[in-house]
């Protein structure tokens, strides 16, 4: 137990250094780590605050997983590089450390309470403040001395390497005479409160390892500022060495790739918000000089939170998308962003299904012939037909002729019933009602805005009554031909007002089967075409019922045994998790599919194998029918190639990983004994195939799993528990 407190420790000691750069990734925090010793004092009095905080907010009861993160130690790790490095290092200087980190605790749970209420993040505002009010109390403070370090530049870099640094510099100073380049290194080593280019050059490196977005951001915010002063007349050099530089780069980054989904769009707006930065600092650092205290990050903070803050009132969210659950990178914010977009283009949206079982044919869609005009444009009239085309029997003189007379009608989705009109006597063939146009009607209200019309039904067929509330597919009436109607249909329609007679909306029907043919996970069916609900198949669908609880236990070629668990998180977000690899894969199970929606672990696990295997499936069956997906890039690509897309991902995708899956059952149709599912990933690039990778998952009827993963040679067996 102290031992796995140790290692949540220290990953959060780590992580407090990368969450500079808004992230927890500790491959970048450790040389981060490193480049704040280039200067010893400095790098000591950072870790000290680190720990300081940590540790405190441990002992008062914070949240462990903000800790962790290193959330609550990220301000106080900046306020104590500030100290050590403006301050010679000194007993006395420790102790202000540590006040000040305990302060700058404090500043940063009060900032998050209140900017928390508006979902607003604290950034580095809690650094700000506090630092200020450490400087301001240094002036009292007659036992601390200001540090001389940063004059004799040569002598502190030879405290930090020796000659072998000494040489480098000389080498750099005499070869690299650009000061664009040299500036754009002394702004990113000033973050951590390093102004040499060598902490410069290992900052741009593990900002290169760790993100090629974030990286190539850091350039255009700088490059950006660069011409801005120069446009303004500002002295470039401040750019480096006036704790300034880093203004436009954090911004950069922020708005570019980590608040937002790094594209075309968020390019832009990193690129316009820039000058206004530049202002915004310059008028700063004329009011604050004044005090002397020095603006920091004062003019990031404020101008990030605005943005984000004001673009939430857009009446038009238009293209630029804010990010809703971070990833840990800007590529896997969008590799993430854009994959779960193609799959689930409705998510949010509250389902609305097909009003009745079977199949049935759609006499009139969307800008229809007859009555389907202006604002009741956007409506359907179904119909049922036999195989010949025909709606009904013999002459079709009698209501009673029809396939769909007297049929039922279901709810299409849970709702309470806010208008009801029945009575109205059925018309005889041909003729039509214009008095009562919409004849014996149901309106089901299903959320604010959100509304289905049921009309033409059957008199003294509805079985409820007004303020009743319905689940989806309790029978609420029977078709009928009431109204406007020459011959009996169901016209169902989505609206957002409860009125009878409202306009229609545009509004998708969600999971039904096209033509006996395809699954449509939502759609706008159109004239003559067959559609019905879906019909699962039990033996691959109660496979697929993962339920919070249930084990799953593997069983390889060799015997040994891989488990897994299904857990269900506080957004009702549902995943398996092997304790062994520490993967984790995400899913989602409708009616229509099982999906995977995200995959977290190592890829070598058998949880990626099944991920990759099962990553959709449909729970019914249709002779010959195939499921097409995307997978995300940065899930089945890596190296070079993946390394590349990251420079052009905001932009273009030049690689590609299709699946492609279909569905066989053995013995009958109605009670098979096998459901086989085939699944191929198909990897291209520039066009071009790269190769293929072949899975089979095979199902029987007592509920036992059969993975076979091609790619990486596994068989097993799985026993649900």
């Amino acid at each position: 137990m102290q031992t796995e407190s140790l290692k949540h420790f220290a990953k959060g000691l780590l992580r407090s250094y990368s969450q500079v750069f808004f992230t927890d990734n500790i491959g970048l925090a450790i040389p981060l780590l490193l480049v704040s010793f280039i200067d010893l004092p400095t790098g000591i009095c950072g870790l000290i605050a680190v720990i300081v905080a940590n540790g405190s907010a441990t002992l008062i009861g914070f949240d462990e997983f903000r800790i962790d993160k290193g959330m609550y130690g990220f301000n106080s790790l900046l306020v104590g590089l500030g100290l050590g490095n403006g301050f010679h290092f000194s007993p006395e200087i420790i102790a202000v450390v540590i006040i000040a980190s305990l302060l700058t605790l404090l500043i940063t749970i009060a900032i998050e309470g209140f900017l928390g209420k508006y979902y607003l993040p604290f950034l580095s505002l809690p650094f700000v403040f506090a630092i200020w009010t450490a400087l301001l109390a240094s002036r009292l403070l007659t036992s601390l001395e200001i540090s001389a370090r940063g004059v004799y530049l040569l002598n502190d870099i030879f405290r930090a390497g020796g000659h072998q640094f000494i040489a480098i510099h000389s080498w750099w100073t005499n070869s690299i005479v650009s000061p664009f380049v040299n500036n754009y290194l002394l702004s990113l080593g000033s973050i951590f409160f390093q102004f040499n280019f060598i902490a410069g050059v290992v900052v741009a490196i593990a900002l290169l390892v760790y993100s090629r977005i974030a990286f190539t951001l850091s350039i255009i915010g700088y490059t950006v500022a660069y011409f801005a002063y120069g446009a303004l007349g500002v002295n470039i050099e401040t750019l480096g060495y006036g704790f300034i530089g880093f203004n436009f780069i954090l911004t950069s980054i922020a708005l570019g790739g980590y608040f937002y989904i790094p594209d075309k769009r968020s390019y832009f707006w990193a690129i316009v918000i820039t000058p206004i930065i530049a202002l915004v600092t310059v008028g700063m650092f004329g009011v604050f000089s004044v005090y002397g205290l020095p603006v920091y990050s004062l003019p990031f903070n404020l101008v990030v939170l605005m943005f984000i803050y004001s673009f939430r009132f857009r009446m038009k969210a238009g293209k630029l998308h804010e990010v809703i659950y971070q990833q840990g990178s800007p590529e896997k914010n969008l590799y993430s962003f854009a994959s779960h977009t193609s799959r689930f283009p409705r998510e949010g949206f509250i389902p609305i299904y097909l009003p009745f079982h079977g199949e049935w044919s759609i006499a009139q869609g969307h800008n229809g012939q007859h009555t389907h005009k202006g604002e009741w444009a956007n409506a359907w009239d179904f119909i049922i037909v036999d195989q010949n085309g025909e709606q009904y029997l013999g002459n079709g003189q009698a209501t009673s002729d029809y396939f769909c007379f007297s049929k039922n009608v279901i709810a299409p989705a849970d709702g309470h019933i806010v208008e009801v009109v029945d009575g109205i006597d059925d018309n005889s063939i041909g003729d039509a009602n214009l008095v009562n146009n919409w004849g014996n009607t149901i309106v089901i209200k299903h959320s604010e805005y959100l509304y289905t019309k049921l009309s033409h039904l059957k008199k003294d067929s509805i079985t409820i009554k007004n303020g009743e509330f319905m689940k989806r597919g309790q029978l609420i009436g029977r078709v009928g031909n009431s109204g406007r109607s020459p011959y009996p249909h169901l016209h169902f329609q989505v609206q957002a007002t409860p009125h009878i007679g409202s306009k229609t909306i545009k509004y998708p029907i969600s999971s039904y089967v096209s033509n006996g043919k395809s699954i449509e996970p939502f759609g706008y069916p159109m004239e003559n075409e067959m559609v019905s609900s879906i019909n699962s198949a039990p033996i691959i669908s109660k496979a697929f019922h993962l339920i919070p609880g249930m084990r799953l236990i593997w069983t390889l070629e060799n015997g040994t045994k891989v488990e897994w668990e299904v857990f269900t998180n506080t957004l009702n977000k549902s995943y398996i998790y092997c304790s062994q690899t520490k993967s984790v894969a995400w899913f989602e199970n409708s009616e229509a599919f099982f999906a995977f929606t995200e995959f977290t672990g190592s890829k070598k696990s058998l949880l990626f194998s099944f991920y990759k295997a099962a990553y959709r499936v449909p729970l019914t069956y249709i002779e010959g029918y195939e499921v097409n997906d995307l997978l995300p890039i940065n899930r089945t690509f890596s190296g070079g190639l993946l390394f590349l897309q990251d420079f052009f991902a905001p932009a273009k995708f030049f690689l590609n990983a299709s699946f492609k899956g279909t569905l066989e059952f053995n013995g009958s149709q109605i009670d098979p004994s096998e459901a086989i599912f085939s699944s191929t990933i198909t990897k291209s690039a520039f066009g071009k195939q790269l190769n293929e990778c072949n899975s089979t998952i095979k199902i029987s009827t007592n509920l036992e799993i059969e993975l076979i993963d091609n790619d990486s040679n596994t068989k097993c067996v799985c026993e649900l528990l």
